[in-house]
């Protein structure tokens, strides 16, 4: 079978404009929550990304760290858990994820913590930064 030069640019685009599994886009779901600061207390760090606090679980938004098993999963906890111990954290609600959680800015000392685990390369090289 012989394609021709329309064919193969056809067949070129298609390809390209295709989204294929690592390589499509994540997108952040739309602002559900009140934008209201929250102070939350008693917080622990359950892995790189993840709060259990006394008002509940916590997703930092802005960082996706590797999960239990993954290389770089037991840096990325203890890092979490440095920057927060010993204060309570103010977060601002984004939304909720499919676990229950809130998915939101978490901020220690007027830094976000989120934003400061991925600058400071704790974050995965791919995947959804939620």
């Amino acid at each position: 079978m012989i394609l021709t030069l329309r064919q193969l640019f056809l067949i070129l685009i298609l390809a390209i404009s295709l989204p294929v599994g690592a390589q499509a886009q994540w997108r952040e779901p739309p602002r559900t929550m009140e934008a209201a600061p929250q102070r939350y207390t008693g917080c622990r760090a359950v892995d790189g990304d993840t709060l259990a606090c006394r008002q509940g679980r916590v997703r930092l938004r802005g960082v996706d760290t590797p999960e239990r098993g993954e290389s770089g999963y037991r840096a990325a906890q203890r890092e979490l858990a440095r920057r927060i111990r010993g204060t309570s954290v103010t977060v601002v609600p984004h939304h909720r994820d499919r676990y229950g959680r809130v998915v939101g800015d978490v901020h220690v000392r007027g830094s976000n913590v989120g934003r400061s685990m991925h600058a400071d390369g704790y974050s995965k090289r791919r995947g959804a930064r939620r």
